[in-house]
């Protein structure tokens, strides 16, 4: 006679290894990733001030995230945390990269990009 039992665990979306994939970044690359100030400068995440690192926090709007005063004192690694809470979490976290991409060189065509140098030839 064969029995059943109740309450084992059913397959779920990990993976093979049993790990889920995350959208965490690692601290290296969060450490160089710029962030927009007011003053229409940037500066780096690991650079940052406390005060540029809090503002830049609450005009994107993840404030909700953390204390309602804030931390005083952020520590690059708690600078890393709410970043990746805020990635998985699926909120958007503004770095100056994504709002820039229009002036990425990826996005001209091989054509565009040889235009000033055939400009140049005729000129000689």
């Amino acid at each position: 006679m064969q029995e059943t039992t109740k309450g084992t665990s059913k397959p779920t979306s990990a993976g093979e290894s049993g790990s889920q994939k995350s959208s965490a970044l690692k601290p290296w690359v969060i450490a160089g990733k710029l962030l927009p100030l007011e003053s229409r400068q940037t500066v780096s995440v690991e650079r940052a001030t406390d005060t540029q690192f809090q503002a830049w926090l609450v005009a994107a709007g993840l404030d909700d995230l953390v204390d309602d005063d804030g931390i005083v004192a952020w520590s690059f690694d708690d600078r890393v945390r709410v970043i990746n809470f805020a990635l998985r979490a699926g909120r958007v976290v503004p770095f100056v990269e994504e709002q820039n991409n229009s002036n990425n060189s990826e996005n001209n065509s091989e054509s565009e990009l040889l235009e000033g140098d055939e400009q140049a030839q005729e000129a000689v």
